[in-house]
């Protein structure tokens, strides 16, 4: 219904006396100006303060601002944090392609030289892994002045030796171990061939010993080598070593030189003091950059060095067994020789089927 309408009583008579008849509807438009300029001035308010706003673009509503020492705080958290995540980023960046990886094996450790007073013995251990761990173990006496008993005891010991060797971790526990059995003393009285004493000797076990000669001639050293029973997780455990033996102790070892210089002096023969000779001679072996082969002929001989000359000037030092030997003492003779690294050699002679073992001297 239209504001400010007035509803009339169809029962009452029209105004101007008419009579009263059929009920008539009638409306009267009753205008009340005020009224609705304020009716409307409320309903279209929201007008007036759009055109506002869009008068002043540039203006945005305040926000409160926070206070000084929050604002403070705020920041300074956030610049320890970028501090923080730079300092991150220059240490771990640089392991980044590292991870995920596993630490690779050595493949060669020297770890280094250890004693076993007992015995007088230092041992120096250099361990590797080549699909499989292999050792190689250098004994030598600590004073050179049990060099003599050393020597005879590598020559022919009295019993059968044997050393112990213990891998141990960086805590001191034991990684792995191995024992390494010497082959066992010749016959009662007799006396090894010189140059069979230098040769390489291998065991049950497939570790190989050589007696090392020094620039006097005598053995100076003694040299194991062979696998070792270190699955890898244990060999990359390994950061020390030590190791035990059955040798004799210092005074045993000069006994048993004692006595069997007096077997050699006993017997009085040539192949005895041949054998000596070349065990008190001065005689410096060769070791090679690479194995060597070829022909020569032996031309004479040095019976006071155990030694044969060749005609290309080679020497070589012969056993015992070989300078006794008639068809080796025929000169001139033609041979074909070949010599490891090592400086061992083997000859042969071309009119006979027999090989000698020799040392190279030059």
């Amino acid at each position: 219904m239209a504001s400010g309408a007035v509803q009339l009583d169809p029962n009452i008579g029209a105004s101007g006396g008419s009579q009263a008849g059929a009920p008539v509807s009638s409306y009267r438009i009753v205008s009340n100006a005020q009224a609705d300029k304020a009716r409307n001035d409320e309903l279209y308010a929201f007008r007036s303060a759009v055109a506002a706003a869009e008068a002043q673009p540039g203006q945005q509503s305040a926000k409160p601002a926070p206070p000084p020492l929050l604002r403070i705080v705020t920041i300074g958290a956030i610049a320890l944090a970028a501090i923080a995540l730079l300092v991150l980023a220059f240490f771990a960046l640089p392991s980044l392609p590292t991870l995920g990886k596993q630490k690779p094996t050595a493949l060669y450790i020297d770890l280094g030289n250890r004693r076993f007073d007992q015995a007088g013995l230092s041992g120096r251990l250099i361990v590797r892994w080549q699909d499989k761990a292999a050792y190689d173990l250098y004994l030598d006496p600590v004073d050179q002045q049990d060099a003599g008993g050393f020597q005879a005891l590598a020559e022919n010991p009295s019993h059968p030796l044997s050393v112990v060797i213990r891998l141990l971790d960086a805590s001191g526990v034991v990684a792995c171990d191995k024992e390494i059995d010497f082959p066992g003393p010749t016959q009662p009285g007799s006396r090894p061939d010189a140059t069979q004493v230098l040769m390489p000797k291998t065991t049950a076990a497939g570790d190989t010993i050589r007696d090392m000669a020094g620039s006097d001639g005598q053995i100076a050293e003694i040299n194991t080598s062979g696998p070792l029973p270190c699955p890898l997780k244990a060999y990359q455990r390994i950061a020390a070593w030590d190791f035990a033996t059955n040798f004799p102790t210092s005074a045993e070892q000069e006994k048993e030189a004692r006595e069997g210089i007096a077997r050699g002096s006993a017997t009085g023969s040539r192949s005895s003091r041949f054998a000596s000779g070349w065990r008190l001679s001065a005689v410096h072996f060769q070791h090679l950059s690479a194995a060597i082969e070829g022909d020569d002929v032996i031309v004479g001989d040095n019976p006071g060095r155990g030694t044969v000359d060749t005609n290309s000037g080679h020497e070589f030092q012969m056993g015992a067994g070989g300078a006794l030997s008639s068809e080796w003492q025929i000169f001139p003779s033609a041979i074909h020789f070949r010599c490891e690294k090592t400086g061992i050699c083997t000859l042969t002679r071309y009119s006979s089927h027999s090989i000698l073992q020799a040392r190279l001297v030059r």
